[in-house]
């Protein structure tokens, strides 16, 4: 058993935004769940999935936020870092300890974000 991820959930309402994540994900060799774009099955995924961290948007239009996939991650002890265009002091949720990355998220954004929340983190 290694304590390295493996499994990386998404949750973008973005389409393109989320299979974007998703292949660069894939391309250093994590396993994605989801992603997921609407905010039940979200919830659902969060309870159920077999996650080792998560990339939250923090908005899923029509007035919805991730704050209750955020709040089952917590609860379950995963790891997860919000995604947003908003800053941090815009996001009303926001714990002291939560990870907060501005988008656009480039690929090295995201290799630097697995980093720190997994120092040891080896990828190609």
């Amino acid at each position: 058993m290694t304590n390295q991820p493996q499994n990386v959930f998404i949750v973008e309402d973005e389409v393109v935004v989320a299979f974007e994540m998703s292949d660069l994900l894939e391309d250093i060799g994590f396993n994605v769940v989801g992603p997921s774009i609407h905010l039940e099955d979200a919830k659902e995924k969060a309870r159920d999935g077999d996650i080792d961290i998560a990339f939250l948007d923090v908005n899923l239009g029509r007035n919805k936020t991730s704050k209750p996939v955020a709040d089952i991650l917590r609860e379950r002890g995963i790891p997860f870092v919000f995604i947003t265009a908003y800053d941090a002091d815009q996001i009303s949720f926001l714990g002291p300890d939560d990870r907060v990355v501005k988008k656009p998220v480039s690929s090295q954004k995201l290799i630097e974000t697995l980093r720190r929340v997994y120092p040891s983190l080896e990828t190609e």
